[in-house]
């Protein structure tokens, strides 16, 4: 990475330009990012394209078996030049990332709250703790650190906590990754808020959402709102990454 990236935010990440922002990326890559604006309001997966889907569209697959937590907002495909973005929040020390994605996640979620309140409160998505040794740090808690400020909402930090350290979801179906982690969180502390929203940066198949959303649901919470910044393709699987 070029450091004058990291001394200077208006310096473009992804094509080292001047960003004129107080992001360090450039309107011209964002607008390369994929957007993941027809989708489901409760999963976020790819709507089909038929006309303008609505913002309140829901999935057949919804439906049928909705899902514990209440609505999901990804505003990005995981693709190309974003997973570079968002590759990069997990290595290094991902501050610049983090502001980066944290501003273009509350952005869009300040546009889909328009007409209804938001979560009173931010939890990020927890790590296992041998994980975060082994990392530094959380890239979930720096996402929800930019998010919780840009919206003024106050942030949970400790109070879900992950128990248990799955094997990584990446290469297993989605049933072997519901089994995977269920069971794998618990609350240390009571939750003083009815409404919450979880962040992370991307998800695939939903299996790591829902057990930590089950965790919360069990703790009292009763709405659970889904923010990430990123879907990716499941190909079939349904909603979360190595999540």
């Amino acid at each position: 990475m070029n450091p004058l990236a990291l001394l200077f935010p208006g310096i473009c990440i992804l094509c080292r330009r001047r960003s004129n922002r107080d992001i360090g990326l450039c309107r011209e890559c964002e607008q390369a990012f994929e957007t993941n604006r027809r989708a489901c309001s409760m999963c976020a997966e790819p709507m089909p394209a038929k006309g303008e889907s609505s913002s309140g569209a829901v999935c057949g697959s919804c439906l049928v078996a909705p899902p514990p937590w209440t609505l999901a907002v990804a505003p990005f495909a995981y693709a190309p030049p974003l997973a570079s973005v968002i590759e990069g929040l997990k290595s290094g020390n991902g501050l610049l990332q983090a502001r980066i994605l944290g501003n273009l996640l509350a952005s869009f979620v300040a546009a889909r709250y328009t007409h209804r309140p938001l979560p009173e409160a931010l939890l990020a998505m927890p790590l296992a703790r041998r994980r975060q040794r082994q990392r530094g740090f959380n890239q979930a808690e720096l996402l929800a650190g930019v998010v919780g400020r840009a919206l003024a909402l106050p942030r949970l930090k400790g109070r879900l906590v992950r128990i248990r350290d799955a094997p990584p979801q990446r290469s297993l179906p989605r049933s072997a990754r519901l089994r995977n982690v269920r069971g794998a969180f618990a609350m240390s502390r009571a939750i003083p808020a009815g409404r919450v929203a979880l962040v992370d940066d991307v998800t695939t198949t939903g299996a790591t959402v829902r057990a930590a959303t089950e965790a919360l649901r069990a703790a009292g919470v009763e709405e659970v709102h889904v923010w990430v910044a990123a879907k990716t393709s499941s190909a079939g699987a349904g909603f979360g990454s190595s999540r």
